[in-house]
């Protein structure tokens, strides 16, 4: 098995039925890819309905180090102070579980690295 230098990683929060991606979708997915060595966020995608959400959370999420205390907690911290919409705990959950599968399992760096 071939590990890449980038790993793709999902997390998933369910959105109220009263957001436009609610509507659309059942849950919110925050996609990342992430640098394996560093755990640097390098790209980011979500299943928010409109443009300008989708850009907020990539801006505020891309650049940022995933396991890193201290940009997890203000990346949560900038959402709940910086976007006011029913998707907000949405993001936030989804945000975390994807920090949670990447601690379980994005994080390894073969020895050839």
């Amino acid at each position: 098995m071939t590990l890449l230098p980038h790993v793709i990683v999902a997390g998933y929060a369910q959105l109220p039925q009263t957001t436009g991606a609610g509507v659309l979708h059942r849950h919110l997915t925050i996609i990342v890819k992430v640098e394996r060595r560093t755990s640097l966020v390098v790209d980011v995608s979500t299943s928010l309905a409109t443009r300008v959400a989708d850009e907020f959370v990539r801006e505020n999420l891309q650049g940022r180090t995933l396991g890193s205390a201290g940009d997890d907690e203000d990346f949560v911290r900038t959402i709940e102070e910086n976007y006011i919409g029913n998707g907000q705990k949405a993001i936030v959950g989804a945000y975390r579980d994807l920090c949670r599968r990447y601690s379980h399992g994005g994080r390894g760096v073969s020895d050839s690295q």
